[in-house]
Order: structure tokens, then sequence, then C-alpha cells
């Protein structure tokens, strides 16, 4: 997740670029034009798309995931070439913000984790646009207009290593609150800066019972983590034996391949956070962006986005990985993916303080 730093960063810079908006680089995909291209068919935009030949794609989606995904748009529209820049979540705003500032409108799709998508929103750094064959939001998510473009979800769940709680005798944890016991002391881990997993926890439990925990757990001197790779790498070895902070999918498919050393649990209600598609401001290639993301969000592209990664998509007429996604037996617990700055750097502030990390 992102630090205070960089958040502060990124606000600095949107008010550059929103007052920098109107004499930036000329681009074919401004003005009227939006209008134009927004109306296109998909057959219409296919056919300008191929005349363009490329798009170029800001995404923070793992480097081994987001090649086949281009991979498996190409197999449908070979003729346009897809450019990737592959970033972390907290790098997409500066980056974005830094080259608009400079009158450059280098990114024609950006994807990534809500929180940093919606920072471009609000800079005025991307533009509204609704794909035809965007699937409605579940009911308890909301998004800005013209930016409701889901790439996939990610479920949080506790992760545990099986062999490794035997040999401790140590029975699965099937909550949070199982693992602010004293026989779990320094045997879990926890990603201090989770900000969308403890947002989740605030919008179910309230603010209260949220941070009550979160402090219930730091007091359990959990082993900080810096991302989730990290945490199943170490649950896997069983140092520690456990992690508070996992994505589903990732532990799903860690379970598939060694199920002695991984497994998991998805607590009810369920945290889940999103990562967002839209279309950059400016875009050079405006008709190949907006067919690629189209394909990212139409049931076609998200199947494939679910084969190929084992993320989760919200679209009804896709089939998931339902140890990770069953709406009908764990119920969504949706963080607030407009969260503010102000209120994204309380949170974090809080989770650092409980976590007992600077």
């Amino acid at each position: 997740m992102k630090s205070i730093g960089s958040w502060l960063s990124a606000l600095a810079l949107a008010g550059v670029v929103a007052s920098a908006a109107g004499c930036g680089a000329s681009s074919t995909d401004s003005g009227s034009d939006q209008a134009a291209y927004n109306s296109m068919s998909v057959s219409d935009l296919a056919a300008k798309a191929a005349k363009e030949g490329a798009v170029t794609w800001y995404v923070a989606i793992g480097a081994d995931d987001a090649q086949p995904i281009v991979d498996a748009f190409n197999k449908t529209y070979p003729q346009v070439k897809v450019h990737i820049l592959r970033l972390s979540a907290d790098q997409i705003p500066p980056r974005v913000m830094t080259e608009q500032k400079g009158g450059k409108y280098n990114a024609d799709v950006v994807t990534g984790d809500a929180l940093q998508v919606v920072q471009l929103v609000h800079a005025h750094a991307l533009q509204p646009y609704d794909p035809p064959d965007e699937a409605a939001l579940p009911k308890g998510l909301t998004l800005p207009q013209g930016y409701r473009g889901v790439a996939y979800a990610n479920t949080t769940v506790i992760a545990y290593n099986p062999s490794g709680l035997a040999s401790l005798h140590l029975a699965p944890p099937t909550s949070w609150e199982d693992l602010t016991k004293p026989a779990w002391k320094g045997r879990f881990s926890v990603d201090p800066e989770a900000v969308n997993w403890y947002d989740s926890l605030i919008k179910t439990m309230g603010h209260g019972k949220a941070l009550a925990l979160l402090k219930a757990l730091g007091a359990n001197d959990p082993v900080p983590v810096e991302s989730h790779s990290q945490a199943l790498d170490q649950i896997s070895a069983g140092e520690p034996v456990a992690g508070a902070t996992v994505y589903g999918y990732m532990a799903s498919s860690a379970k598939k391949s060694t199920p002695k050393r991984m497994d998991f649990v998805n607590p009810d209600p369920l945290p889940v956070s999103v990562n967002l598609t839209d279309i950059g401001k400016n875009a050079p290639h405006p008709a190949a962006a907006r067919l690629f993301d189209d394909w990212l969000v139409s049931k076609q592209g998200q199947q494939a986005i679910v084969n190929l990664s084992n993320d989760t998509s919200l679209r009804p007429d896709v089939r998931n990985d339902t140890t990770v996604w069953n709406p009908s037996r764990w119920t969504p617990a949706w963080g607030d993916p407009t969260l503010s700055p102000a209120d994204f750097n309380a949170e974090l502030t809080e989770m650092k303080s409980a976590f007992h990390v600077q």
C-alpha cells in the first residue's frame, strides 16, 4: 500500500495537473472527439484501433500475469500491439501526474488499486468512459460515474500452514480474533499498510471495534510484512505459520500446489477491495485505448483474467474460483474505493501505531 509521503506528493501534483489540463500537449483524444469515440461500436473501435496499431497500458498487475492477459487480448485483436509499463500501485499516480504536468500524455489505459486510480480521477488525469459490456456494480460498491471499470477484485483472508500448525498443536484460526489469543503470540504476520483491509473492517464493525481489534492483534507481536508474496513465502516456510492479511486468490493458488503447507479461511463478512481500469486523459491512441478497456471489463476479458491469474471478477456471468469468491456464502465487506487522502492517511497512521512500525 501507499505511504503517507507518497499520498501527499500525489496531492500536491494533483492541483498542478488540474490547472495545467488546458495547456498540455495537443492530442487526438480531446474536446468533442471524446464524445465521438465514446459512442462508437466495438467493431468501429476495432477498425480504428487497427490503424492506430498500438496501446500503452500502465498497470499494477504482476509481471507474470500482464503479458498472458495481453496475449489473450491479441487473440481477438492481433493488429493492436500492447506496450506494458508495469508499476507498483503507489508508483502509478505520481508517474501519470508528473508526465501530464510536463504536457506528456503517454498512458492510454491505467489499471491499478482503486485507492490510487481514484486519486487520478480527482486530479483530472483520467477521462470518463462507460464500456458497452461493462457489468453493473454489485450492491454495496459505489464508484464515480464514468469510472466504474473493475478489472478484478481481491479478498483478504487468513492463511496458515497446516503442517506447521500441527507441529505446534494449534487449531486453524477461524477469525482475526483468534489471532489475538496468547497461543498465537508472534506466530502470524500482518501487513501494517493494508489500508484496504482495515477500511473494510471499519465499514463492517465500526471504527471503534476495528481499531480495538488492530490494537489487540498488535499486542500479540505479529511479524510485519511488506507484500502479499512475502507473507505467502513465510507461511509456506512455517516462519511464521499464519498471515492475517493475505489475498485470497494467492492463498488458493498456493493451496492447490502445496496443500500441506498452505490453507486459508474466508472470514464472514469477507473484506474485498477492487482494482480499476480507466482511460488516460488525452490518450494517444483513443480508439485502441477504448477497445482494450472494453475488452478488459467484458465477459471475454474477465474470464481470461480469472483463468490466467485466479483474480476475482465481479461479473455474475464469469466463472470464479468458488473457494475464494461466493457472495452467497461470504458476504462481501466493501472498503471505500474513493477514500480521501486525508482519511487514508489517518487509517494508515492508526495501523502503523497499532502494529508498532514507523
